[in-house]
């Protein structure tokens, strides 16, 4: 699993995430292994309209659109994602 992180933060670090309609949430600032070992998370810097932060996010909910990296969900649950522990 790490080599597979490890592929994949060039293709996935710095692009911008957006979400329905458009809505820009921020940009991929690193992909990790989850703590259980199985699971890619995209470590997202979140908009500040949006709360700000940093929010994990794992990567097979992350699809591409034509040139966009997208996430499905609104401003609220966007809003309502905790943000990562320092």
């Amino acid at each position: 699993m790490q080599f597979a992180a490890a592929s994949l933060i060039p293709t996935l670090r710095g692009r911008w995430l957006y979400a329905d309609r458009k809505l820009v949430v921020g940009y991929v600032r690193d992909v990790r292994v989850s703590q259980d070992g199985h699971t890619l998370i995209a470590i997202v810097a979140r908009r500040r309209w949006l709360g700000g932060g940093e929010i994990g996010i794992p990567v097979p909910l992350l699809h591409q659109r034509d040139n966009d990296l997208i996430v499905s969900g609104t401003r609220e649950s966007i809003r309502q994602t905790p943000s990562l522990q320092p």
